[in-house]
């Protein structure tokens, strides 16, 4: 429905225009004040320019920038509704999504993809006179790491995993922008795309790429890109790339991981990405001039008992972690609700609760790609899964385990990656059920894997506007 008014609107507006002028020039002439795609993408600025705007959705409230992290960690059971709750999320929390209720990742994330694509298409047989192919290059390597990066979600979120089976209906791959009906990919030829983007990528960007902005980490390099590629092809359950690609990462020195003096965020104004950064590849740069930003509700603001605070933290997480461990510091409590806990990963910088960088891609995740995946079959000489793992867990102040299994690997990636939008897809793309103990409600403790409900609801707007979209099945 949305897309047809659009599409009306435009020619009738049109039609109106041509009828009350007859000024020929009207017909090969943009009004001055009129800024056109052709005219924004018509110069090497101008493109860099669009490509920087194609980062803005991924701080939308819908995506990184608080719905989707959140989700992930809610319905995969390492947050809870605390009891400051003003009603927010609690539809998730009982995994009573339906397609009228339910996030809309679904917009931000093809707004994304339609900038890259406009970027991506309008440097076809671009040259400018003193602009390097490479700068050219790079524009569109951040493009195409963008669009992959919007699939990636996408078909996490609206569709069974990978391993659930390749012929499952994804989310409609999109290269062109225009108004359209699109139909639903299959989930494998979705993977398809986002590899053939990635790879593409990785050919194309520098290594360093901070585009002049504040936050280096904020920007696509061939860093974020083999970071990502490790963890889509962990999705894919394609062992030995996923190893080879964090071996990449990990072997580059370009990257520390965090101890005991350098694994909060609250020690450095809340920021991620500055001297407690070290361990970041990629992030989402918050800051409340962001066109995306979500004012108050904001990742920070929902998860801190000193703003809206309805996104508390499990006990199931945190009975996870040895008392020695420093990752259990990053777990807060309100004298007024004893015995709620909230986590401190988002503390806001420098106490601005309206900003927080998101991070996406980090060092301690490529450790444990790589050691799942070694464990499941990859071989990378040098490197054991036991060795990542401690690699991993002594800088935290853990004692070295004499030996490592599957099951382990699984906890580890919940205490290392918890409140950062993981635990959902991993239960989903290793096919476990999710088991609650500290749950707070009547129904839904247990939810069985396999079941409809690790699949999203596609967004109503979506369903009534293209008739050849289909709804996942039990919605």
């Amino acid at each position: 429905m949305k897309m047809k008014n659009i599409f009306f609107l435009s020619v009738g507006l049109v039609s109106l225009l041509l009828l009350s002028t007859a000024c020929e020039d009207f017909l090969t002439q943009k009004p001055r004040l009129q800024q056109t795609n052709e005219l924004t993408l018509s110069t090497y600025k101008g493109l860099s320019d669009a490509a920087a705007a194609a980062y803005t959705p991924l701080y939308s409230t819908a995506w990184y920038g608080r719905d989707f992290v959140v989700t992930a960690d809610l319905k995969g059971g390492n947050a809870k509704i605390s009891p400051i709750t003003s009603g927010r999320f609690v539809t998730e929390y009982l995994w009573a999504n339906n397609a009228g209720s339910t996030i809309n990742l679904w917009s931000g994330a093809y707004d994304l993809i339609a900038r890259a694509n406009n970027v991506i298409n309008a440097l076809e047989g671009f040259s400018e006179p003193g602009v390097e192919q490479a700068d050219l290059d790079n524009v569109k390597g951040e493009c195409l790491f963008l669009r992959a990066l919007g699939h990636f979600d996408l078909v996490r979120f609206y569709a069974q995993q990978y391993s659930s089976g390749t012929s499952n209906p994804g989310v409609p791959v999109i290269l062109v922008t225009k108004i359209d009906k699109p139909a639903r990919n299959t989930v494998g030829e979705v993977y398809q795309q986002i590899i053939s983007d990635l790879t593409t990528a990785e050919g194309l960007l520098y290594p360093d790429n901070d585009h002049g902005g504040a936050d280096p980490k904020g920007w696509a390099n061939q860093d974020a890109v083999k970071a990502l590629l490790a963890r889509v092809y962990l999705y894919m359950e394609d062992w030995q790339q996923a190893a080879d690609y964090a071996s990449e990462i990990i072997n580059s020195g370009n990257y520390a991981l965090y101890d005991t003096t350098t694994y909060t965020t609250w020690d450095y104004g809340g920021v991620w990405g500055s001297d407690a950064g070290s361990e970041v590849i990629f992030e989402v740069y918050g800051s409340e001039g962001n066109s995306s930003h979500g004012n108050w509700d904001v990742i920070s603001y929902i998860m801190s008992p000193g703003g809206y605070g309805d996104i508390g933290a499990s006990y199931d997480v945190y009975d996870l972690y040895d008392d020695a461990d420093i990752r259990k510091e990053l777990f807060t409590s309100d004298a007024d609700f004893p015995g709620a806990l909230w986590s401190l990963k988002y503390p806001g910088k420098s106490g601005n609760l309206r900003e927080d960088n998101i991070p996406v891609l980090r060092l301690g995740e490529m450790y444990l790609i790589r050691a799942e995946a070694l464990l499941k079959g990859a071989s990378v000489s040098g490197a054991t899964a036991l060795g990542d793992y401690n690699a991993l867990r002594e800088p935290l102040g853990l004692t070295a385990a004499s030996a490592v299994a599957v099951n382990d690997i699984y906890e580890e990636r919940r205490r290392e990656l918890c409140f950062e939008g993981h635990e959902l897809f991993d239960l989903a793309r290793t096919q476990r059920s999710l088991n609650r103990t500290d749950f707070d409600g009547a129904v839904n403790e247990d939810i069985p894997f396999p079941d409809f409900k690790w699949a999203m609801p596609i967004i109503q707007g979506e369903i009534d506007a293209n008739e050849n979209c289909v709804q996942n099945t039990g919605y």
